[in-house]
Formats: structure tokens, sequence, C-alpha cells
């Protein structure tokens, strides 16, 4: 067995990252299927309980100080937000499967979406602040993004130019899409707080700073 430290914490969580970012991309794709999305999830929650088992464990034995704990505690907290990507990842391919028209808005989002999961990862393997700075900024912009989608398909539901089955779907696409974003910005406060020790959750001046 591999020795347990930071770097292979790190090593991990990477690995789970990288199927976060590949079980949302296949969930776009709509040549794949939706077994194809649940193989992808099984790995990632293999990773999820075998993270957390590893994190405990290297607290528990090593009893790490200053910037190696705060290595495991951000990669347990990004193990959970990379679980909850796997599962609204098989959420959009089960509405995306709904639709059988698109929207330049909702492919505008996924777009924005895909790219704040991939540099929320290269944030963290690069222990890049700046880059996870624009991810949280950019969150702002998928926020817009998916109101205006929810405004957008209500009103067409409301005056029945578009079925409600369907309209449905993609406000749950984009939903979901939304939820996505969170997650990365969670882990990018996550890659702050490792460089800085400063917790920026829930602190707009810091959030809107540049580090």
């Amino acid at each position: 067995m591999a020795e347990l430290n930071v770097n292979f914490l790190r090593k991990q969580i990477l690995e789970m990252g990288a199927l976060a970012e590949k079980i949302l991309s296949f969930s776009l794709v709509s040549e794949n299927s939706l077994n194809d999305i649940f193989i992808i999830e099984d790995e990632i929650n293999r990773y999820h309980k075998q993270i957390d088992d590893d994190v405990f464990k290297y607290i528990a034995l090593k009893a790490p100080h200053a910037t190696d704990l705060r290595t495991a505690l951000a990669v347990m907290k990004m193990n959970s937000e990379l679980e909850r990507m796997g599962d609204q990842s098989v959420n959009i391919k089960r509405y995306n499967q709904k639709l059988t028209t698109t929207h330049p808005l909702l492919d505008t989002l996924q777009d924005e979406v895909l790219q704040m999961v991939k540099k929320s990862l290269d944030a963290f393997s690069t222990s890049n602040t700046n880059l996870a700075a624009d991810v949280i900024k950019s969150d702002k912009e998928v926020n817009a993004i998916h109101r205006e989608i929810i405004r957008e398909y209500f009103r067409k539901m409301k005056e029945e130019a578009y079925p409600f089955e369907e309209g449905f779907a993609a406000m749950r696409v984009a939903k979901n899409l939304e939820r996505i974003g969170d997650h990365s910005t969670n882990i990018c406060e996550d890659v702050i707080f490792l460089d800085s020790g400063h917790d920026i959750r829930h602190n707009p001046e810091k959030k809107n700073e540049r580090v």
C-alpha cells in the first residue's frame, strides 16, 4: 500500500476529480447511455469512500499540523463536492434524455460549467489561487445564465409555447449545472484557504479580491 501522506491524498482526489469532469462531459453527449454514466458514478463512489477513510486514518495516525492539516481537510471537503457533482451529472443525463431541442443559453451554461470544473481542478493541482479567484468570479455569470433560462422557460410554458415536461426537464438540467458550478466554487475557496489560511466563504469582500 502507498504511504499515507498529503501527496497521496492529493493524488487520490485529483484522480476522483478527473472522473467528475468525465462524468459531466459524458452526461452532455446524447450518444452516451445512462448506463455509461452509472459506470463512472460507481467509480466516483468508490473513491468517495476510500478517500474519506484515508483522510481519517491520516489525521489519526500522523496528527498533521499547519499546511498538511489544511490539505487533509481540503481533500475531505473536495471529496464531498466531487461526489455531489457525480450525482448531479446523473440527474443531468436523466433530464437530457427528455429534451428534443436545445437552447443557446443552455449550451452556454454547459460550456461555462465545464470550464469551471476543469479550472477548479487545475487550480488545486497547481496551487494557483489566481485561477481559483477567476472561477469564483465566473460563478456570478453562471448564476445569471441559470436565472435567465428559468425565466424564459417559465414564460414559454405559461404561454403554452413549450410542452411542460420538456420545459421542466430543461430547467432541471440548468439547475443541476448551476449546482455543479457552486461545487467548483467551493473547491476554489478551499484552494485559497490552503494557500493563505483565510476562509473566504460567505465573505463577499474576500471573494472579489485577487489573491
